[in-house]
């Protein structure tokens, strides 16, 4: 008997079985090259300290106790570490943040390799978490790791630092290209372990406790966001089943209403089942959509110029989370309906966002105004969530309008959110647990919104990809697919469900921007091609034959097979270098052809 199991059918005992034994090898293959690599961790309080001292009243620490009162100049930690040969190490940073993000620059035998290595906020001192330095060239024998404190070189914030461990880099770290399959893995590990059959909800924790019951109406509004986001990928209805389970199930939990006391939940319940009654024409799904945005609307006042309010218990606390998701949405709405109105409410609320909550020198989007009540910007509240949503915001009116001001916007403000919440790897390194969970992936979000719309911006899709390969290096180790607080670090649990959906968010839309990363470097190779040939840098008969490779590469990426597009870029790489050494190509040439293919 053939049994069914999302989507597809399969030989249960005989399949599974061999399933089984596949995993199983590759599981231990992959321990036994882990077993087999260096690696040493020092206890950093037994480090040579400098104006710093040690506590041990945090428990989890390593060794005697850690380092703490740490957030003056001239305070540094020396940690001698003995490696076995030369070589490219990594260096693994155990710490706690209980005051935020923190920042300490790195040195090596002296020299300054790192200015600023970025710790995120851990919520706690208790709290331990990890931040990798990657590529740390290192003699064999003795070496001295520096960490220290210097506000010149943009030092900030305290810090506890535990323990430095030293390892080899794994083979196994390089993720493939086809983060399709990640994704599905992702999306079966929330369903696995935070679906609540009873309450047709997802849970709020994994390991799931009894005393988390709070209902968290807007993290459910981003599970429905997620399961679409898996249906659009595979196809799988099983993913909208779920959705439309997750709607009921969060309209009774809400006394059968699908309203709430804050606009900026509403909104994404609005954004998340506008997207679910486009696939199953649900009139339910659709009034809910209308009776959300008529009651979002009421939340718009002209205090302070205007602006739509965050809850209706303050009214004249407005905040980016109610207004750019209302204009992504009334856009939206716009382009279904074709209402002249809902048009006039995005671009009236985009440009009140704009001109207040938008720093106009480098599009850095602040949250709030009048929190307080004293009519104050909170200017020092930088969440990735805002500069996400403005980025959604502007990348709809740019795709409905065709006006180029709207995409420079999100454009300037992409760019400055890399630069800003971006750590030393260039993985984002803003923590977040509760509500700040979500965060991170609704930056994704809309940033692969973007991309999408303008898919010249290579550099921000490799940024999203780089982040999805990051945290599955760290999530793969683990007996559960789980994605915390770090996208870089160690994995701490209780995972909470924001931040499972964030880490699916992000598995998904980096699946979605990989073939629009491989095909714009492709056409970057193929022009480079042509112009290294037409200066003659490179001879016309070996950029012929090098053109086809890349036509090669191009077809099969575009039936999305990437393996045989990485085979026929291999084929490109092997011609490249032997011509090369036949003196075919100049030198300049084959360094720029090389490093792109290298990029790939």
């Amino acid at each position: 008997m053939l049994t069914k199991w999302r989507g597809m059918t399969v030989l249960p005992a005989v399949l599974l079985m061999i399933f089984s034994l596949l995993v199983t090898t590759l599981f231990n293959t992959e321990q036994v090259e882990a077993a087999s690599l260096w690696s040493e961790e020092y206890d950093a309080a037994q480090g040579t300290l400098y104006n710093v001292g040690t506590e041990n009243s945090e428990a989890g620490y390593f060794g005697e106790g850690y380092v703490a009162g740490w957030n003056s100049d001239g305070q540094k930690v020396d940690v001698e570490v003995n490696v076995p040969s030369d070589g490219s190490y990594t260096l693994v940073l155990k710490y706690a943040g209980g005051a935020g993000s923190a920042t300490r620059y790195l040195e090596v035998n002296g020299e300054e390799i790192v200015d600023q290595v970025r710790f995120s906020g851990t919520g706690s001192w208790g709290n331990w978490q990890t931040a990798n330095v990657n590529d740390i060239a290192l003699s064999a024998g003795k070496n001295t790791i520096t960490l220290g404190f210097d506000s010149e070189r943009g030092s900030t914030n305290w810090l506890n630092y535990d323990s430095l461990t030293v390892k080899e880099p794994s083979e196994t770290e390089i993720v493939a290209w086809g983060l399709k399959e990640e994704a599905e893995h992702a999306q079966f590990s929330l369903t696995e372990n935070f679906w609540n059959n009873d309450r047709n909800m997802f849970n709020n924790q994994y390991p799931d406790s009894e005393t988390n019951d709070r209902f968290h109406y807007w993290w459910q509004a981003h599970g429905i966001d997620t399961l679409i986001d898996g249906y659009e990928r595979s196809g799988d209805k099983a993913y909208l089943d779920k959705a439309q389970a997750l709607y009921e199930g969060v309209k009774t939990r809400n006394g059968s209403d699908i309203r709430n006391d804050f606009y900026d939940d509403m909104l994404w319940m609005a954004l998340a089942l506008q997207r679910l009654h486009s696939y199953t024409d649900n009139p339910e799904h659709e009034q809910a959509v209308f009776t959300l945005w008529e009651d979002i609307k009421t939340g718009w006042s002209e205090e302070f110029g205007g602006g739509i309010a965050w809850n209706k218990f303050q009214l004249d606390y407005k905040n980016t989370p109610s207004n750019a998701p209302a204009v992504i949405l009334a856009v939206r709405l716009f382009e279904q309906y074709g209402k002249e109105e809902d048009l006039k409410w995005a671009k009236k609320i985009y440009n009140w966002h704009q001109e207040t909550l938008v720093d106009p020198e480098n599009g850095l989007v602040w949250d709030g105004i009048n929190r307080t009540g004293d009519g104050n910007i909170d200017k020092g509240w930088e969440f990735t969530y805002n500069q996400g949503v403005y980025i959604g915001a502007s990348v709809e009116l740019f795709k409905l309008t065709g006006e180029q001001q709207y995409l420079d916007a999100a454009v300037k403000t992409a760019e400055t959110t890399k630069e800003r919440f971006s750590n030393h790897n260039g993985i984002i390194y803003e923590g977040g647990s509760g509500d700040g969970g979500l965060f991170k992936g609704i930056l994704v979000r809309y940033v692969t919104e973007l991309v999408k719309a303008d898919e010249s911006q290579v550099d921000l899709a490799e940024w999203i990809i780089n982040n999805a390969k990051s945290v599955w290096n760290q999530t793969k180790e683990e007996p559960v697919i789980l994605f915390g607080s770090s996208w870089e670090g160690a994995i701490n649990t209780p995972v909470e469900l924001s931040q499972q959906l964030s880490g699916v968010m992000l598995m998904e839309h980096a699946a979605e921007l990989e073939p629009i990363m491989f095909d714009s470097l492709c056409d970057v190779l193929a022009i480079e091609v042509n112009t290294y040939a037409e200066d003659g840098k490179l001879e016309k008969s070996v950029a012929k034959k090098l053109s086809n490779r890349i036509k090669q590469v191009e077809h099969h990426l575009g039936k999305g097979h990437f393996d045989q597009a990485l085979k026929h870029l291999e084929d490109f790489e092997k011609h490249l270098q032997k011509e090369k050494q036949q003196g075919h190509v100049t030198d300049a040439a084959y360094e720029e052809l090389q490093q792109l293919v290298d990029r790939i």
